[in-house]
């Protein structure tokens, strides 16, 4: 079966929030902190998207959680934001 995708904004923390399910399976909500480790840094979105080898517009999809990264490019962007892939995003069960 396939997977349906939810976005929400959590408005009380400033997160982006998506909710990932499939049919049998829990519902995931995964938050994440670009946005606020990008500001701590003083980054651009461009930066930031150059720092990890992607275009701008793929910064600007996962501060909204539009976009499911791959573990490649989370890893790069916890790199770049000398922080922890679990740091930025974060998986509520």
């Amino acid at each position: 079966m396939a997977a349906w995708l939810y976005f929400s904004k959590d408005y009380s923390a400033g997160l982006r929030k998506r909710r990932v399910s499939q049919v049998g399976q829990k519902l995931v909500t995964m938050r994440t902190r670009i946005k606020e480790f990008r500001a701590k840094h003083n980054f651009t979105q461009e930066k930031l998207a150059d720092m990890v080898g992607v275009r701008r517009e793929t910064i600007i999809f996962l501060e909204q959680g539009k976009y499911n990264p791959s573990l490649k490019l989370a890893y790069n962007v916890a790199k770049a934001l000398k922080t922890t892939i679990d740091e930025i995003f974060i998986f509520d069960d």
